[in-house]
C-alpha cells in the first residue's frame, strides 16, 4: 500500500509540475464545479488512478479548481479577520455631552467639557510657548476655570451635598536645574519663573499621607497649537476635577492634578514640582497623560509596577501592551515625557499613557481641535477617571515598588491581563514542555532542512524588501509610502513574500512528498517559534508572551491535525500529511493578535521616519518592518506553500515578483510622500549673527524625503538669494535654539541682507552699509563678575550673568575642563568637553546667572561661550518687532505665508554672539 501511495504522489506531483495552463479552469462551469467541493478536506491527487485520458484531464482541472479554491479560503479568512481586527481597533467611544449616569446619578464624563478646554486654549489662546504672552494668559485661563470649578463645589455643599472632598489650590513658581540626557546629547537645564498650578482633592488628613498624581501640560512646543498635545490632557483632568468635586470625597487617598507649565522646554515644571513643591512627598504614584498623535485610543506604553498595572485593569478601554513597554526603553522612539522626571526625581512609579495615532500633526500647525478623532477625549478621559476612582477609593499606595517584571497586554481593547514574570517562565516551560512532548511523540515532525527553511524564510524577509528601496531610489521616489501607512506593507510585502516563498521552493524535498514537505515545515515552525520563546525568556524579555502565544498556537494545530488525521486513516496509524482544518486552528488567534498589534506598529512607526534625520536610512527601515510583518502576519502560509508541489509555488512566487513590480512604479508615478495632512517637517530660523554682522535664513527638514527641489528653490526666489549648503556635523551650534534635536538637521543658508533692505520703510536701513546687526538694540549680553584666579590649583572662578529682555530660551554653550559649578542638580564632567546649558523662564524672565570654576592656563585665559537667544515674536500670532534694526522685517511673515500646503514649519528668530569672559 505505501508503494502505491508513493507512486500515487509521483504522479501528483508530475502533474503539476508539467502544468503550463493554470488559468485554464476558469471557465463558469469549473468554477461551480470547485465551489461546490469542500476545500476543508484534505485534497490529495494521489487518489487518481489516472483511468483514461478524459479522466485525467478533468482531474486535472478539479485540481486546480482545488488550488485556488484552497488558496482563496484561507486568504479569505485572514482577510476577514484583518478586517475585523481593524474595526476593533480603531473604534472609540460615542462622546457624550453631559448629564448625568442613568443608573448611579453621578455626573458623566463629557469629552464636549473637554473640547470646549482644548478650542479656548488652540484657538483663542494660541501657541503657549514658555516664556511668551499666550503661557500667562494660559495660566490666567487655567486659575480662572479652576475657581470656577471651587466656586461650584462650594455651592453645591452649600445646597445641602454632603461629603464633598476638599477643594485645595496652589500656583507654584519656582526656578531650578537639572541634567537631562536625550538622543544621546547631554543638556544642563536652567530654569526660573516656572509656573505649575495644583489641585488636590481629598477626604481631610487622613487621605492627604498618600496621594496619586495626575499630570498633563499646558505649554506647546514651537510651532504648534497643541490640541492634543497637551491641551487635551489639561482639558481632560479639568472634567475630571469637575466630576469628582462634586461627588463624595474619596475614601483612601487624595488625587494631585498637576498642570504644569513648561513640559516642551525639556519638562522643567514636572522637575520643580517633583523636586520643590510641599506636596511632593505626599505623592506616592503618578499617571501621565499625553500625546504624539490626534486619533485612536491612547496607550499605555509605560508602567513599571505590578500595583499600577493592575490598577490599569480596572479601565473601562484598556490598550496597552508590555510590547509597547519594551519598545520605549529601547530608545528608538525619539519621544520622552515628564513620567521621566517623576520617576528620576520622585523616584515614583505609574503609568504613562499618551494618544499616538496620526503622529504626522505631532507638534506641527495642525494639531487642532478640529483634527482630534471624536471620542478621543471620551476614551482618555474614562479611562483616566477609572483609574482616578480606583486609586482613590481602593488601591493601596503604601511600598509600591518599582520593577519591569511584569506581562501585561490587552486583548483585543476588550479587558485587560496581567501576570508576573515568574507565572510568565512557568507558562513557557509549561507551552515548551507541550510543544517538546508533540516532537517527541511524533505529532510534530521538525527537521533540520525544514527547520532551517524557516528561519533563512525570515532572514530574506528582512533583507529583500532593501532591493526595492534601491530600485525605488534609482527612480528617485523615496518615501513615497510616508503618507499612506497601508503602501509600505503594499510596496515591500509582496517582494518579501516572494523572498520567504523562494527559500521553500528551494528546500522544497523532491524525494519526498508535498504532504511531508508540508508537515515538515509547518513542524519547523513549531520549533523555531519554540526556540525563540527559549531564548526571549532565558534574556527576560517580557514580550517573550507573543512568541509564548506562536508556540502554542503550532502545538495545538499539530495535536488537532494529529487526531483529525489519524481518525481518518484505516490501514496506518502513521499521520503524514496536513489537514486542510488544521491552518485556520493555527492562524485564528496569533494572527488575530499580530494583526491587532501590527495596526498600531504602522501607525506608530510610519509617522516617526518624517522626523528621525536627514541620514537616517527611512526606505530601509521600513522595507524591514515590512518584511517583518509580511513574516509574522501568518506564518503557516509557510507550510501552506508546499500542499500542492513546486510547480505550483513557482507560478506563486512569479505572480508575487510581477504585482510587486507593478505596484512599485504605479506608485512611483502617481504617488507624492507628502500631502496637507501627513505634511513634512520644515524648520526655519532667521539668524541675526551679532558676531559676523551676518543676516541669514536657515532652512532645514528632518527626513531624507524630496526637499530643495520642492521648496529651497522657491525661497531663493521669493528672497533673491542663492542658497548654501551647510551640514550638521560640520556646523554642530547652527541650531543650538533647539538642541539636542539640531543633530538630526541639515540647512541651506539664504542671506536676507538685500531683501530687509529692499523691503523697509527705514531709510537709515535701506541706505546704510554697515551690517544690520549692527543697529539691534537690547541685543542679549553675557558678562561676568567675581572673576579669581588661583595660580596653585589653576582654577579660574567667575559668576557669568546673563540679561535678554525681549528675548527666551537662551542656549550658552562652551569648551572647558569644568571642576565646579553652581548647577547642584548635576556634578560637571570629570574632563574637558562641551558643555550646552539651556535656559528656560516663565513669561518676563529676563536674566540668569551661573557659577563656574575650570582649569585655566593664567588668569587670561578666559571663557569663550557662544549665546544664542530667541525672539518673543512670531509664536502663532505672526507679529514681529518692526524694529529698530533687528532685522526682522517680513522675513517670516514672508515665509509663513508662502508655506506649500505639503509642509508644515517650525520657525523662530534667534540673535547670536560670541562673548570672551
Amino acid at each position: 500500500m505505501e508503494a502505491i501511495g508513493a507512486l500515487k504522489q509521483r504522479h501528483f506531483n508530475n502533474a503539476f509540475e508539467n502544468d503550463d495552463d493554470p488559468l485554464a479552469i476558469f471557465s463558469p462551469e469549473k468554477l461551480v464545479d470547485a465551489a461546490i467541493r469542500s476545500p476543508f478536506s484534505h485534497f490529495d491527487l494521489n487518489t487518481l488512478d489516472g483511468e483514461g485520458a478524459g479522466k485525467k484531464k478533468h482531474s486535472a482541472f478539479s485540481s486546480k479548481r482545488a488550488i485556488f479554491s484552497a488558496w482563496g479560503l484561507l486568504l479569505g479568512f485572514l482577510t476577514l479577520i484583518s478586517m475585523i481586527t481593524f474595526q476593533i481597533h480603531y473604534s472609540l467611544p460615542t462622546p457624550i455631552h453631559g448629564g448625568r449616569d442613568p443608573v448611579t446619578g453621578q455626573p458623566q464624563f463629557s469629552e464636549e467639557n473637554v473640547r470646549q478646554v482644548v478650542r479656548y486654549m488652540t484657538r483663542d489662546i494660541g501657541y503657549r510657548v514658555v516664556g511668551t504672552e499666550q503661557e500667562q494668559e494660559t495660566k490666567t485661563y487655567l486659575i480662572k476655570e479652576l475657581s470656577a470649578l471651587r466656586e461650584q463645589a462650594h455651592i453645591e455643599s452649600l445646597r445641602g451635598a454632603h461629603d464633598l472632598p476638599n477643594f485645595d489650590m496652589w500656583v507654584q513658581v519656582g526656578d531650578g536645574s537639572h541634567r537631562f540626557d536625550f538622543m544621546s546629547k547631554v543638556v544642563m537645564k536652567m530654569y526660573t519663573n516656572m509656573t505649575n498650578i495644583i489641585v488636590r482633592l481629598s477626604c481631610g488628613p487622613e487621605c492627604d499621607e498618600n496621594s496619586i498624581l495626575l499630570n498633563a501640560h499646558y505649554d506647546t512646543t514651537l510651532g504648534s497649537p497643541g490640541a492634543a498635545d497637551d491641551a487635551l490632557g489639561c482639558g481632560v483632568m479639568m472634567e475630571i476635577i469637575r466630576i469628582m468635586s462634586l461627588r463624595p470625597a474619596p475614601k483612601k487617598n487624595s488625587v494631585i492634578f498637576l498642570f504644569n507649565g513648561g513640559e516642551e522646554s525639556l519638562q522643567d515644571a514636572s522637575h520643580s514640582f517633583i523636586t520643590g513643591h510641599e506636596l511632593k512627598d505626599k505623592v506616592r504614584a503618578v499617571v501621565n497623560l499625553e500625546a504624539c498623535g490626534t486619533s485612536g485610543p491612547e496607550v499605555l506604553f509605560q508602567a513599571n509596577s505590578r500595583e499600577m498595572i493592575e490598577a490599569y485593569g480596572t479601565v473601562p478601554y484598556p490598550h496597552g501592551t508590555v510590547l509597547a513597554n519594551d519598545l520605549f526603553a529601547t530608545g528608538l522612539i525619539l519621544s520622552d515625557t515628564d513620567f521621566r522626571q517623576f520617576v528620576d526625581h520622585g523616584n515614583l512609579t505609574g503609568l504613562d499613557m499618551a494618544v499616538y495615532k496620526n503622529s504626522y500633526l505631532y507638534h506641527t500647525h495642525l494639531d487642532l481641535d478640529e483634527f482630534m478623532e471624536a471620542g478621543l477625549p471620551q476614551h482618555m478621559g474614562e479611562n483616566a477617571l477609572a483609574l482616578a476612582t480606583y486609586l482613590t477609593e481602593t488601591a493601596n499606595l503604601v511600598n509600591l515598588e518599582r520593577t519591569s517584571s511584569v506581562v501585561f497586554f490587552d486583548v483585543f481593547g476588550q479587558f485587560f491581563v496581567s501576570y508576573s514574570w515568574t507565572a510568565a517562565l512557568r507558562a513557557h516551560v509549561l507551552i515548551g514542555g507541550l510543544a517538546l512532548f508533540t516532537m517527541v511523540t511524533g505529532v510534530s515532525r521538525p527537521a533540520i532542512r525544514g527547520t532551517l527553511s524557516i528561519l533563512l524564510s525570515f532572514i530574506v524577509a528582512l533583507l529583500l524588501p532593501n532591493f526595492t528601496v534601491v530600485l525605488l531610489q534609482a527612480l528617485g521616489t523615496p518615501m513615497q509610502w510616508f503618507s499612506h501607512e497601508w503602501l509600505s506593507v503594499g510596496l515591500f510585502g509582496p517582494v518579501a513574500l516572494a523572498g520567504m516563498f523562494s527559500i521553500q521552493y528551494l528546500f522544497h524535498d523532491k524525494r519526498a512528498s508535498t504532504a511531508a514537505n508540508e508537515l515538515s515545515t509547518l513542524s519547523g515552525l513549531q520549533l523555531f517559534f519554540t526556540m525563540t520563546l527559549v531564548g526571549a525568556s532565558a534574556v527576560g524579555l517580557a514580550s517573550s508572551y507573543v512568541f509564548a502565544l506562536f508556540t502554542l498556537s503550532f502545538t495545538a494545530g499539530l495535536m488537532f491535525n494529529h487526531k483529525k488525521a489519524a481518525s481518518e486513516l484505516k490501514n496506518s496509524s502513521e499521520v503524514t500529511r496536513v489537514e486542510y482544518a488544521t491552518y485556520f486552528v493555527i492562524t485564528a488567534l496569533p494572527t488575530a493578535y499580530f494583526t491587532f498589534v501590527m495596526y498600531s506598529l504602522l501607525d506608530m512607526f510610519i509617522p516617526l521616519t518624517g522626523r528621525i534625520g536627514v541620514d537616517a536610512p527611512v526606505d530601509n527601515i521600513v522595507a524591514v518592518m515590512s518584511g517583518f510583518v509580511a513574516f509574522v502576519f501568518c506564518p503557516p502560509l509557510l507550510a501552506f506553500s508546499h500542499r500542492f508541489g513546486r510547480a505550483v509555488l513557482k507560478r506563486i512566487i512569479l505572480g508575487l515578483v510581477a504585482v510587486h513590480i507593478i505596484t512599485v512604479l504605479i506608485s512611483s508615478a502617481v504617488m507624492y510622500p507628502y500631502d496637507e495632512l501627513h505634511p513634512k517637517r520644515v524648520f526655519v530660523q532667521h539668524l541675526r549673527n551679532m558676531t559676523s554682522g551676518e543676516s541669514v535664513l536657515y532652512l532645514a527638514h528632518a527626513d531624507p524625503g524630496p526637499f530643495y527641489e520642492p521648496y529651497v528653490t522657491e525661497v531663493q526666489t521669493m528672497f533673491k538669494s542663492e542658497a548654501q549648503f551647510r551640514s550638521a556635523s560640520a556646523n554642530p551650534s547652527d541650531w543650538n535654539a533647539i538642541y539636542p534635536f539640531n543633530q538630526f538637521l541639515e540647512s541651506y543658508v539664504l542671506d536676507t541682507t538685500g531683501y530687509i533692505r529692499s523691503q523697509t520703510n527705514n531709510k537709515t536701513i535701506a541706505e546704510s552699509n554697515q551690517p544690520l546687526t549692527d543697529l539691534i538694540q537690547d541685543a542679549p549680553k553675557l558678562i561676568a563678575e567675581n572673576i579669581q584666579y588661583d595660580p596653585k590649583t589653576g582654577l579660574r572662578r567667575l559668576t557669568v550673568l546673563c540679561t535678554h529682555p525681549n528675548y527666551i530660551w537662551t542656549v550658552a554653550s562652551f569648551d572647558t575642563h569644568l571642576a565646579s559649578w553652581s548647577l547642584g542638580s548635576s556634578d560637571p564632567f570629570s574632563y574637558s568637553t562641551h558643555y550646552v546649558i539651556r535656559h528656560v523662564g516663565g513669561h518676563v524672565s529676563d536674566s540668569w546667572r551661573v557659577d563656574l570654576e575650570y582649569y585655566a592656563s593664567g588668569p587670561d585665559d578666559k571663557l569663550r561661550v557662544e549665546l544664542t537667544a530667541m525672539e518673543t515674536e512670531g509664536f502663532g500670532r505672526d507679529t514681529e518687532r518692526e524694529l529698530q534694526g533687528s532685522g526682522e522685517i517680513g522675513v517670516m511673515r514672508q515665509i509663513v505665508k508662502s508655506r506649500p500646503l505639503w509642509a508644515t514649519l517650525t520657525y523662530f528668530s534667534i540673535l547670536t554672539d560670541t562673548f570672551e569672559l
